[in-house]
Order: C-alpha cells, then structure tokens, then sequence
C-alpha cells in the first residue's frame, strides 16, 4: 500500500495530501485515529541563518528516526507522513491500540509523543553541534485524536487535528513555564524566611539587636509574598474577565502628574530627573482611576528601576485620534527588539539576573496590559539599545454623544 504514496526526497516519507485515502479507509472502521504532531521551531530562520543543505541533513535525519521507529515505537500499520516537500513539520497517524487494551487513550498519545520527541531532541542535539550551531533546535510536539465524520473531508479533520495538537503543545508548553516561574518565585522568599528562622532557633533569638533585624527582614520577605499572590490573583481575575472597573469621569492628565508625585522621593534618591508634558485642556475619560493609577505608577516605576543615575525621565499625555496617549519614556539600556512583544507577557523579564535584583516579579506589565484594553486602549513599547524605552498606552475620550 505504501509504495503507491508520493514520498518527499528528502525524509523518504509520504506526504500527507498523499495518504488522505489511507486515513479515510482506517476512519471508517474506528471510531478514533490517533494524531501525533511534531514540528521543528523556527525552521526557516536555520535555513537562513545556515543554509538549506545543512537543514536539509536535519530532515534526512528526522527522516530516518521515524523510519527506523516503525515497529518499535508505534506499529507497522501506523503512519507517518511529512506535510509538505522539505518541511519542518511530521504528523504521526495511530491507527493501532496498545496491547491488552480496546481502544487508545490521550496518555497512550502522550506517552509515543514524549518517546519519539526524545529520539528527535537528541538527534538535533548532535546535528547542531556537529555544524556548531549556536541556536537551540526546539522540537514543538502536540497530539490529539480524529474521530469520523461524513460532513467533513478527510483533508479538514486533519487540518483542524493540526491546529488542536498545536494549540495543546503551546499550553502545555505555557503551563510548564508557569509552573517553573511560580516555584521559582515562591521558593525564593520561602528560603530566605527558613534560612533566618532557623538562625534565630540556633539562638539568635537571644541577641535583641540581631533578633529584631532578622524579624524585619522575614517580615520583607512575606511581604513579598503577599504581593506576589495579590498580583497573581489580580492577574488571573483580568483573564477570566471577572474583574469589574469602578468607572467614572477622571482628568488623565492630573492623575499622571498624582503618579508622578507620588514617586518622585524615589527618583531623587536615585538621582533621576522627572519631567512632564502635559497639554492643556485635555478632556476627561472614563475610566478606574485605581486601576489606571496602578498602570501609570508600574511605568514609572520600571522607568526608575532601570535608568542609571543621572538620567531622565519624560512623561506626556496628550490628544491624539480620539484617544489620550500617555507616554513614559526613559533613557535606560533599552530592550533588544526580538523581546519587545514579550515584554507583556506574565513573569517574562529581559535580562533576568538585571530584573531580579530590582525586584521585579514579570507580573507588572501583564496586569497593566489588561487594565489597558479592558478600557478600550492600547499599550506598547518603542525601544532602541543604548537610547532607552518608551512606554506608551492609550485610553479612549469621551465623543459629544457618551458626554
């Protein structure tokens, strides 16, 4: 049956628009295919940056292991296809149960899955090292299951399979991270609080001066604490579209100049200059003027984190297209432009090490990214290395007809 597919050259694999016969014929006699997706990350970008022969033993490689594979990790009957001619992306139909079972379970995809991404990983692994490669070649791995349906061609169910696996992985993926964050930001003040705890048990406890030093820095510590979850809480409020903004008629313009204020002892002690530009005139918004004074300090604040003494820092608000943009801008180090999008993202920090010494938890900006939108604005960043950060969002003004 095989020798009647078209094989790509390279990974001597059918293609998949090639098999669609064979997975229709396999849907009509059970009642679920299993589908294993597996893709090599930012493939095109090697192909640039290495050339395509060199990717191209990649392929040949991968290739290989999934031939080499049949019979051992998955079955004879099984079938594993490449999407397209010279492509980074493999698909892995199950169309066999596990012995002593009746029918396949997600953990019986997970568990071919993990093995096959471990061959594949490995293989990468040694191909990057023998051309000196200095990017990590991630293998992204998803998996879900087909069932039949005679509304839909056969060509759809996998191409919906596709994005089903793809979105699995990248949750998992999202999930993983998460869970490394959140223990790492947990355990960090965790330890220091057992570290002087038990010191003060050892008998420190007995030294009055020593004694009271050590209770405040366990009371800084679970202060931090606090914030953590708080901001935790709030995040996963915003996200769940739970969290309802107390709105009212607010001047913008006065709240930035309150927020300003409110950190200009900080900026002294670190010798940094706040200037505003604030027009005149400027009409109200509607808005949380809590939540929009909690963006507007979490700016500020990350403008003084990081910009060295000496530096300036300008904020404006102004009119612009039917919204007021409010602008912070700093002359801190800047941020390298492949990491300006993620900027946003939940616990992501550029330079860690950088962001752990000011104290920063990657939870700011997220929360401040929510608050934004659920007013109807925009936030972003424009940066440039060595010339500092702007930081800059938007908040919709009133028409004549809401006023």
């Amino acid at each position: 049956m095989e020798l009647s597919f078209l094989t790509d050259p390279t990974t001597g694999l059918p293609f998949l628009t090639s098999v669609y016969s064979n997975v229709e014929k396999n849907l009509l006699k059970l009642e679920q295919v299993g589908f294993l997706y597996f893709e090599i990350a930012g493939f095109r970008e090697l192909e640039e940056m290495y050339g395509k022969e060199k990717c191209r033993e990649l392929l040949e490689q991968i290739g290989q292991i999934f031939q080499e594979s049949k019979g051992k990790l998955y079955r004879e009957e099984d079938l594993v296809c490449v999407t397209r001619p010279g492509g980074e992306s493999f698909i892995l139909f199950l169309f066999s149960t596990p012995r002593h079972k009746e029918a396949l379970s997600l953990a019986d995809l997970k568990l071919v899955s993990y093995r096959i991404s471990k061959k594949l990983e490995l293989k990468a692994v040694s191909w990057a090292r023998t051309h000196s490669v200095k990017e990590k070649v991630v293998i992204h791995v998803g998996h879900t299951f087909i069932s039949p349906d005679p509304r839909i061609t056969v060509d759809r169910l996998v191409y919906e399979a596709q994005r089903e696996a793809a979105l699995r992985c990248r949750l998992e993926e999202v999930m993983a991270q998460f869970v490394s964050n959140i223990s790492h930001e947990l355990r960090t003040p965790l330890t220091c609080i057992k570290g002087y705890v038990e010191t003060l048990m050892d008998g420190a406890a007995a030294d009055p001066e020593m004694s009271k030093k050590f209770l405040g820095i366990i009371y800084e510590e679970t202060e931090r604490l606090n914030r953590l979850i708080r901001d935790l809480l709030d995040l996963s409020m915003m996200e769940s579209k739970r969290t309802r903004m107390n709105q009212h008629l607010i001047d913008l313009g006065q709240l930035v100049q309150d927020a300003g204020d409110f950190l200009k002892d900080y900026a002294e002690k670190k010798k940094i200059s706040l200037s505003f530009h604030l027009n005149e005139n400027l009409p109200d918004v509607n808005g949380d003027e809590d939540r929009l004074e909690q963006v507007l300090i979490n700016l500020m604040d990350n403008a003084i984190k990081y910009t060295p003494p000496g530096g300036n820092i300008q904020i404006s608000c102004e009119q612009e297209d039917g919204f007021l943009k409010v602008s912070v801008k700093d002359t801190g180090p800047g941020i390298p432009e492949g990491e300006r999008e993620r900027v946003f993202e939940r616990f992501y920090r550029v330079e860690t090490d950088r962001s752990t010494s000011t104290g920063g938890r990657g939870l700011g900006l997220s929360i401040a990214k929510h608050i934004v939108e659920a007013h109807g604005g925009a936030i972003w960043v424009e940066s440039a290395l060595g010339k500092g950060s702007a930081f800059c969002f938007t908040i919709p003004v009133l028409s004549a007809v809401e006023i």
